[in-house]
């Protein structure tokens, strides 16, 4: 995976499966898998969905519908072939589609500031039981037996956007297992990891995680982080969801405009609607 760094990079076919069989080539119309020997498209793993973007060379032209690695050191592009027709062997590059990435990024990083910001609210004992970030989007388990008051979730999202206008660098490290543990990294509880792992801090050690995920170089690049969900994902875990980013920003947009309409059509200044409405509610019920 030469994706960290560069969002192209020229490599070779080396194998062809459709149908779940090996082919020597697919043809325009064809959804194949196809493996390289570089690729910069990131596999879904680590709660990050796979990236978006395209595989082209001369002649051809794939879109990439999804990214996995079936099995370890292997990274499988299921494709659908748009122009022409590909073979074994073939000169292909990768082309990550930039602004999907890019906000990816985001929602990873984010990710890892949420965490940090529950264990800054909660303690030590809030830890990840799972996530998922797309462009735009996190969805963060953690070990908790009881729901967040009001207060409480307005502490995380400010500990998590305080982290964000800190503009804290993010650095990632390769060690040792051993070595990532002796620094305090955490890492996810079921998840299997090799003998070298990739560590990346965001702030030195206020979050420090094994993540083979892509990230942000700065917090500031985060953009919001806006609180949006918070409920029960069984009897000792519980689940946050967020946006990040332009989607954040248009979610309070939107929230803005609608308290506007209130505003207006209730004829009530904004910190008073809460009670305003009440009234109107039992009036109807009355």
């Amino acid at each position: 995976f030469a994706g960290y760094t560069e969002l192209e990079t020229e490599s070779t076919i080396l194998g062809i499966l459709v149908d779940g069989q090996p082919v020597q080539s697919a043809a325009q119309g064809q959804v194949a898998e196809v493996v390289l020997a570089e690729t910069t498209l990131y596999a879904e793993s680590g709660g990050q969905v796979a990236d978006k973007g395209t595989i082209v060379g001369a002649g051809f032209s794939l879109e990439v519908l999804d990214v996995q690695r079936p099995v370890a050191g292997l990274i499988s592009h299921t494709v659908e072939v748009t122009t022409g027709s590909v073979a074994v062997d073939d000169r292909a590059t990768t082309v990550v589609d930039a602004a999907n990435r890019r906000a990816a990024r985001q929602a990873h990083s984010a990710t890892h500031l949420v965490h940090a910001a529950l264990r800054d609210t909660l303690g030590s004992s809030a830890t990840q039981s799972g996530s998922l970030n797309r462009a735009g989007y996190l969805r963060f388990d953690f070990s908790w037996s009881q729901a967040l008051s009001t207060d409480t979730r307005t502490e995380i999202e400010e500990i998590t956007n305080r982290a964000v206008q800190d503009s804290l660098e993010v650095s990632t490290r390769i060690l040792t297992l051993d070595e990532a543990k002796d620094a305090g990294a955490m890492a996810l509880f079921g998840e299997k990891y090799g003998d070298v792992v990739r560590m990346v801090d965001i702030g030195g050690p206020w979050s420090r995680e094994l993540c083979a995920g892509t990230h942000v170089s700065t917090s500031a690049e985060v953009g919001i982080v806006s609180l949006v969900g918070e409920s029960s994902v069984g009897a000792s875990n519980r689940r946050i969801e967020a946006l990040v980013g332009q989607d954040a920003f248009r979610e309070l947009a939107a929230e803005r405009t609608i308290v506007s309409q209130l505003t207006s059509a209730l004829k009530t200044p904004r910190d008073q609607l809460p009670e305003r409405i009440a009234e109107l509610a039992a009036n109807l019920k009355a």
